[in-house]
Formats: structure tokens, C-alpha cells, sequence
């Protein structure tokens, strides 16, 4: 019977030992990024202070290996740790609770050396920030209009409108617009959010066109 017991204890032992062995610590960090980062500030999506704390804070977390689901939240730094078992790949979830500030990763497990670094961009939230406070402007001039009036043969660029343009800014408008069979659109005075979304339209129109310069 004695020996019984011992034959059983070392099964126990060398499973929970295959367990231990047959697992991979994997440590994560979500990272929230600016999707624009410009010397102009106001083009800016996000402030410093905004990406800082939108990083730093907890996030819901989901990993799914081939036989596991674990949902769990990071610490308040955007940290996180798990002990995963070896199968070929992991998909982690970030935030799917969040239709701002969500993302998805894949990752081959034999390829994990160090911290994994989930990386966010705030695009989205940038875009439905902008879009609440300017709504129509939002509405005449999203992203996807500027593919549906690129479609329908509208070549246009917004421009800041300035009593007195520098020499150089009038000179390489008229250049874009001889080159590229562009017109420009003015506005006077417009907001931050305006020029953001301006901005945005712009950036869709000259990779459609092939403008490969700065507009303004």
C-alpha cells in the first residue's frame, strides 16, 4: 500500500513538473501611440499627457492559445504577466470591450524573447473626438468622402485660408496645383478639430493622387 502512495505522489509530481515545463512566462506592455506626430502641435492627435494616461491604466486583456481562453485586466501601468502553454501561437485581445482603443496581436511563441509590446494607436479616438465637436464639418469631410469625391472625379485639397500668405506657401500651392490638376479649398479661422480633419482629408487625397509633398 506504501508503495502505492509513493508510486502516486511521483505521478503527481512529474505532471504538475511536465505542467510547469510544457509553459511559457509571457510578459506584455499595452502601449498607446500618437497616430499623427508633427512639429506643428495643433496637427497633433493626442497631447504627452493624454498618451500617458491612456497607457497608463488598467486594460482588459483576453489570450487564446490552441486549448485556453484567460481574460484578465493589466496593472495600472499597462503591465501584464501569464504563463501560457507551448503551442505554436497566442492571439491577445486588448480592450475588445472598447470600440476606441481595441487591438489584436498574433504571436508565434518560439519567436518571444522579451516584453511584448502592444502597441495602440489612438487614431480612432482621435477621429470620433474630432467628429463630435465638429460634426458637420466631420460629415462633409471624413476619410471615406475623400475617397467617394477622389471617385467622383473631385481633385480637391483643403488649405488655411490667411490674409497674407508667406511668398514660399503661394508659390508651392500653385506648383501642386499646375502639377497634380488639383484646386484648392479655403477656410478661414479654422478650429483645432478643423484642422485636424482637414489635415486627415488631405492625406487621403494625396495618396490617391500620388502627392508625395507637403500641401500647406
Amino acid at each position: 500500500m506504501k508503495e502505492l502512495q509513493n508510486i502516486y505522489y511521483i505521478l503527481i509530481l512529474f505532471y504538475f513538473q511536465q505542467n510547469i515545463y510544457s509553459q511559457k512566462e509571457v510578459v506584455g506592455k499595452v502601449e498607446i501611440y500618437k497616430s499623427v506626430e508633427n512639429e506643428w502641435k495643433i496637427l497633433e492627435s493626442s497631447s504627452d499627457g493624454t498618451i500617458e494616461n491612456l497607457t497608463n491604466k488598467e486594460h482588459q486583456i483576453k489570450v487564446q492559445d490552441e486549448y485556453n481562453t484567460t481574460d484578465f485586466k493589466t496593472d495600472s501601468s499597462g503591465l501584464f504577466k501569464i504563463r501560457t502553454t507551448l503551442n505554436d501561437s497566442i492571439r491577445i485581445t486588448v480592450n475588445d470591450h472598447s470600440p476606441i482603443l481595441n487591438g489584436e496581436f498574433h504571436f508565434d511563441l518560439n519567436e518571444i524573447r522579451d516584453t511584448l509590446k502592444l502597441r495602440i494607436s489612438d487614431k480612432k479616438l482621435a477621429v470620433y473626438r474630432d467628429s463630435i465637436l465638429e460634426p458637420n464639418f466631420f460629415s462633409s469631410f471624413n476619410e471615406q468622402q475623400a475617397e467617394t469625391n477622389f471617385n467622383n472625379g473631385k481633385r480637391e485639397l483643403l488649405g488655411i485660408a490667411v490674409c497674407w500668405p508667406s511668398e514660399e506657401s503661394a508659390k508651392r500651392r500653385k506648383q501642386i496645383e499646375a502639377e497634380y490638376g488639383v484646386k484648392y479649398r479655403y477656410y478661414f479661422d479654422p478650429t483645432r478639430e478643423k484642422i485636424r480633419i482637414m489635415f486627415r482629408y488631405n492625406q487621403v487625397i494625396k495618396k490617391l493622387i500620388g502627392i508625395n509633398k507637403n500641401v500647406w
